[in-house]
């Protein structure tokens, strides 16, 4: 079995990660607490602060976890159709959780509401740790929509666009459709949705 730096197995900080995932998704960031995770984990406080100093000490780690988990590189998972791997990111953002696009978590969890990572992105406006973290985030998700731009240039399925500026405006229309789903009510995604697709048809599509 792999073990982190202190001996202890990997698999008792995925627990803790899976946890901070949870509480945070069920009660907030302001509800957040060392107790609740170790509740949430089936451990005591004394294992949780066995890996981590403080509760702003596991928060930047989580965020590294989301990193690694959730916004990996492209993969082998995409490319064969590169309009149909561009919807399920669009798609995600707009309407949530899908396993193409965000695996879940060891347990089955899928954070599909978006409000943990909203949430915590807003701590990124004071907290120069936090900003660099989702500036990482977003440069790799940025960087994935470019591939699956840059694959449907080759293949003939998208014009011949500048595929990190595209990319760099999509990001921004999904991040928007992710803080407006986990901050208001009533937003009509499906209205949204069908303008994404009239201005994808228009400006991205081979005729």
């Amino acid at each position: 079995m792999d073990r982190a730096h202190d001996g202890e197995p990997t698999d008792t900080r995925e627990r803790i990660m899976v946890a901070c995932l949870r509480v945070l998704d069920t009660h907030g960031y302001a509800g957040l607490s060392i107790g609740r995770i170790a509740d949430e984990a089936d451990l005591s406080k004394s294992s949780v602060y066995h890996f981590f100093d403080d509760k702003d000490d596991l928060l930047v780690s989580f965020l590294d976890y989301m990193l690694d988990r959730f916004v990996g590189p492209l993969d082998e998972s995409f490319g064969d159709d590169p309009e149909a791997d561009l919807w399920v990111h669009l798609d995600f953002a707009l309407f949530g959780a899908t396993g193409d696009v965000v695996p879940p978590t060891p347990g089955g969890f899928e954070p599909g509401s978006g409000e943990p990572f909203v949430e915590l992105r807003s701590q990124a406006v004071h907290d120069e740790t936090y900003r660099s973290r989702f500036t990482t985030i977003d440069e790799n998700l940025q960087a994935r929509l470019a591939g699956i731009i840059r694959n449907g240039i080759e293949d003939g399925t998208f014009r011949a666009v500048e595929p990190e500026a595209t990319a760099e405006l999509l990001l921004t229309v999904m991040l928007g459709g992710l803080f407006r789903r986990a901050t208001a009510d009533g937003v009509d995604t499906d209205a949204v949705r069908r303008e994404v697709e009239r201005v994808v048809d228009a400006t991205l599509l081979a005729d």
